[in-house]
């Protein structure tokens, strides 16, 4: 399954059945996608990898969290510092070793981001 043809609405579709059961990568997934930025990014994208389920057969896709951070530190993901601040919001939310510093990425934030990383945070402790 190819990412960069998948149609957004799909893919988030994809990414949150992936996700669903796991508050913590439920919250992340749903943050990137509410953003309404990375689904629409080709590089982003590049970095989902998508296929089937080996339990059922139905296809998925994940986000490599490690792969978005390390793709955005080296800049190969330019992003805004708005839409940087999300990214690593939301990968800290879904992959433990990945930490990062409120402090620093809070203040890059409108009110509507904040409102979106606020339920995020919310949503991930359940």
């Amino acid at each position: 399954m190819n990412t960069a043809t998948i149609p957004a609405d799909r893919l988030a579709c994809l990414l949150r059945d992936a996700a669903a059961g796991m508050c913590a990568d439920t919250a992340a997934v749903d943050l990137i996608c509410r953003h309404g930025h990375f689904l629409h990014d080709p590089g982003f994208r590049r970095i989902i990898a998508a296929g089937s389920s080996i339990t059922t057969g139905q296809p998925l896709a994940v986000i490599r969290w490690n792969a978005a951070v390390h793709a955005l530190e080296s800049g190969h993901l330019p992003c805004s510092g708005s839409e940087r601040a999300i990214l690593l919001i939301a990968a800290s939310l879904a992959e433990p070793g990945i930490t990062i510093s409120l402090r620093d990425n809070l203040g890059n934030l409108d009110r509507r981001n904040i409102t979106l990383v606020t339920g995020a945070i919310t949503a991930a402790n359940g």
